[in-house]
C-alpha cells in the first residue's frame, strides 16, 4: 500500500486500510462501496470500526489523528 505506515497493519485490516486511504481522498461511502466493489453500508461499518480503534469522533477527525500519526502520508 503506498503512504501507509506499515505498524497500522497490525491494528486495522487491509480492508480498513483501504477505506481510511479512501476518505483520506476524500471519496465518499458511496464512491469507496463502488470502487471496492461492496455495498455502502460496509464501507459505514468499516469506516465505524476505524473509529473505534483510533478513538476518533468523525470522518474528519478520523483523517486529522492518521495524518498527525503518520498512518497515512
Amino acid at each position: 500500500m503506498e503512504d501507509v505506515d506499515p505498524d497500522l497493519e497490525r491494528w486495522l485490516t487491509q480492508r480498513e486500510i483501504e477505506v481510511l486511504i479512501r476518505i483520506a481522498k476524500g471519496q465518499s461511502a458511496k464512491e469507496i462501496a463502488q470502487t471496492l466493489n461492496i455495498a455502502p453500508r460496509t464501507v459505514e461499518r468499516h469506516i465505524g470500526r476505524v473509529r473505534l480503534k483510533t478513538r476518533t469522533r468523525n470522518r474528519s477527525h478520523l483523517v486529522a489523528y492518521a495524518i498527525a500519526k503518520g498512518l497515512i502520508g
